[in-house]
């Protein structure tokens, strides 16, 4: 009976002992096959503040409504120049791409430079379709979501108040106003013109500015707002091109300065992805201009769902900085974001896709 036992006490021991041999085996393993699994006690290096010097950039060709200032508060210190003269000793060059020439060719890069190619208009409205620029841009810094700086014209935050729905149904109901539109550029490619007229016939539109007929000079911003949050139920947020997410500040100039207004949009993105759902008209959802037409006439019918997103969030603008600032940190955190761009002229207009679509809604 002992001798049994002595042999039953052998066999769990060794059964231990090729256990863990086979735990220690299957570690070494991982350790040499999957050293991604290790834990690493050593803190990245992109973590880590980089030296605080001031980086220079130069806008090669800046246009009018770029600020030289656009860098200053910044967490990461990073001065603007202006001028297409002695850019070989910036850090990084920016170009405007809608008004990037076709003549003369691009110029000599230095090595190791970084170029970025910058623009908020849409491909239909760049006057060079950039095929001699491949092989030449590290960055872009555009509205599209896939840029590698993203411009937002406004975010949304969460609303600490405490907001009654039903004085904001009241408020919209009591306005003397069905609809307005300011815009400036008329004949544009998205053919808002003729879209515009259209509805015209179902619903009443005032048009401010060059394409119109109503005045509210674009230098008097807060009194062109405020004719929105006090008589115009909807605002018409028409863009002038039909492109992948292609969205300018028209679309959130109601969320910011007239919440009691209700946009109607008609562009080529997805708006969900920019604006709380059920918190604006789409054309895209409705077939016909008239159909659009007869859903903005029903007035009578209880909007309070459309004002829903105001019991979450609010909305403010002056986000550009932001996209500034975070420009700046990459490039003093540039080794961790290298990239150059083999075709630019591809990229810029979606290919094989299509960035912008021609307007089948009229």
């Amino acid at each position: 009976m002992i001798e049994q036992s002595r042999y039953v006490l052998r066999g769990l021991i060794m059964t231990t002992a090729l256990f863990m041999l086979i735990i220690s085996t299957i570690t070494m393993i991982q350790n040499q096959v999957m050293p991604r699994y290790r834990v690493n006690t050593v803190p990245p290096s992109f973590r880590v503040k980089s030296k605080p010097e001031t980086i220079l950039v130069q806008y090669y060709n800046k246009p009018k409504f770029i600020n030289l200032q656009s860098f200053v508060g910044c967490e990461y210190k990073c001065e603007m120049k202006a001028g297409s003269v002695n850019y070989a000793s910036a850090k990084a060059v920016i170009f405007h791409g809608p008004t990037i020439q076709k003549t003369p060719p691009p110029p000599t890069k230095p090595r190791g430079q970084i170029w970025i190619m910058q623009g908020f208009e849409s491909p239909i409205y760049y006057i060079n379709d950039l095929l001699q620029w491949n092989n030449l841009f590290n960055w872009t810094f555009t509205y599209r979501r896939d840029s590698d700086i993203t411009r937002t014209q406004s975010v949304f935050h969460v609303n600490p108040k405490n907001i009654t729905l039903s004085n904001i149904v009241k408020k919209w109901k009591a306005k003397d106003r069905m609809s307005a539109w300011m815009v400036s550029h008329c004949g544009a490619h998205s053919k808002r013109d003729r879209y515009a007229k259209r509805l015209q016939n179902s619903i009443d539109i005032h048009v401010y500015g060059e394409c119109g007929t109503y005045r509210c000079d674009r230098s008097h911003k807060n009194y062109c707002f405020k004719l929105l949050q006090e008589h115009y139920k909807y605002y018409l947020a028409f863009e002038n091109s039909l492109c992948v997410d292609y969205v300018t500040e028209k679309g959130f100039k109601t969320y910011v300065h007239s919440p009691s207004t209700i946009p109607v949009m008609r562009g080529g993105l997805n708006y969900s992805l920019f604006f709380p759902p059920g918190s604006y008209l789409n054309t895209k959802n409705f077939k016909t201009v008239d159909k659009l037409g007869i859903a903005i006439n029903n007035s009578n019918q209880s909007k309070e769902s459309m004002f829903s997103w105001k019991k979450t969030y609010y909305a403010s603008s002056g986000t550009m900085h932001s996209s500034w600032c975070l420009l700046c940190k990459r490039l003093h955190l540039s080794n961790h974001y290298q990239r150059l761009y083999s075709n630019i002229h591809n990229w810029l207009y979606d290919k094989p896709r299509s960035a912008c679509k021609v307007p089948t809604d009229l």
